[in-house]
């Protein structure tokens, strides 16, 4: 028996009393097909409804030729013939928000810009499109969103329009009908949109409320544009307003000087990070003096220096400059970090491949080239196991 669809004669209706169909498992989990359904199965790039069937979750809702399957989080009570059905209907009107937005996002990028739409999909989080062009600029993405307002604001009424697949020429589709259809739903957003569609929409553009374009990537020789239209777009643009006052805080300047702040913060780190490199580099060059001074004429093997009052990549740099002013090989390690850094002056140490054994028995982790070798431990035992190992290998280099 089929199912009457009323998701599509009454897409505002969220409760109503339906008649069990019958039983069945679907994937080990327990399913009815009821006489009539609020339920949308997923379909067209828009993910199924979700509710109750009396008191039981719905957690999936799925097409089975002319009938629809509802996937329960447990059965039905048996002799249950009669039961109450609820839309969970924040999450339709999100989908309908998401799924007519994307049909105007559609419309507006290939009547300003040209490219064609060649996927959707509908996330939990943002939804996307991916467009055949190769490239947005920031400009293109302006025109867009400015398009998409305009529409917004003057409301477009959203129709249905049913028929029989003989009759689509009568419509100047965007893309081609889905094949062996017995009946087409056309979308249209009045005039300036028509695309074959069975996902559930808006009565008109003003319904999606607000609009935003996330970003514009390349990909795959296309344009990927994640967009969030509806609800989402004000709860996000709630969230960064509330950012913008959090920084406005932070810093004492009102939100229109946020980006001078940013720059001038910018700045400033790059200059720190200037001279703390180059502390880092006298650091390494006058510890490598004192090692060259403490070896003396005649010692020149493997050195071995342990410390953990400093970062890592700083060892790293240490170690490279001592090595190559003693002009032997040096290792440098790391309690607090875990890790080990070996280095040699010249490609002649092969340490990549000598060491790349005794990293795996002192059960680390790591590699390197010819020059230099990093690897990582677990605990401070396997990392001492592995400098005590390096260092006899490398004592006579």
């Amino acid at each position: 028996m089929a199912t009457t669809q009323l998701y599509y004669d009454r897409p505002d209706l969220d409760e109503l009393d339906a008649r069990v169909v019958r039983r069945f498992e679907m994937d080990g989990k327990p399913a009815v097909v009821l006489n009539e359904s609020v339920f949308y199965p997923e379909g067209g790039g828009q993910p199924a409804d979700r509710g109750f069937v009396d008191d039981i979750a719905v957690v999936e809702a799925v097409e089975l030729g002319d009938e629809i399957a509802l996937v329960l989080e447990r059965p039905l009570p048996e002799g249950a013939e009669s039961v109450n059905c609820r839309l969970d209907s924040a999450r339709r009107r999100d989908h309908a928000q998401q799924h007519t937005a994307q049909h105007l996002l559609s419309a507006v990028i290939l009547r300003l810009l040209g490219g064609a739409t060649v996927s959707f999909h509908l996330g939990e989080d943002y939804s996307s499109i991916d467009v055949d062009l190769p490239a947005m600029d920031a400009s293109d993405v302006e025109a867009v969103e400015a398009e998409i307002d305009r529409v917004i604001l003057d409301e477009y009424p959203v129709t249905v329009h049913v028929c029989p697949p003989g009759n689509v020429e009568d419509f100047p589709l965007r893309k081609r009908p889905p094949a062996g259809e017995a009946v087409l739903r056309i979308v249209e957003i009045d005039g300036l949109d028509f695309s074959p569609c069975c996902g559930t929409h808006l009565a008109h553009t003003g319904r999606i409320r607000a609009f935003r374009v996330i970003k514009a990537e390349k990909y795959k020789g296309m344009t990927r544009v994640y967009f969030l239209a509806g609800d989402r777009a004000l709860s996000d643009w709630k969230r960064l307003a509330g950012l913008g006052r959090e920084l406005s805080r932070t810093f004492a300047c009102s939100e229109d000087e946020l980006p001078e702040k940013a720059l001038q913060q910018k700045d400033r780190i790059a200059a720190l990070e200037s001279g703390r490199a180059a502390m880092v580099r006298e650091r390494a060059a006058l510890e490598a003096e004192l090692a060259l001074k403490d070896a003396g004429e005649g010692k020149r093997g493997c050195r071995v220096f342990r410390w953990d009052d400093r970062p890592f990549a700083e060892i790293l740099e240490t170690v490279k400059d001592i090595s190559f002013k003693l002009g032997s090989p040096v290792i440098g390690s790391s309690v607090a970090d875990l890790k080990a850094v070996a280095a040699a002056p010249s490609p002649d140490a092969r340490l990549g491949e000598r060491l790349k054994p005794v990293i795996a028995a002192s059960g680390g982790k790591g590699g390197g080239g010819p020059t230099q070798v990093q690897a990582a431990f677990t605990d401070a035992v396997a990392l001492e196991a592995f400098v005590t190992a390096t260092a006899a290998l490398l004592g006579g280099a």
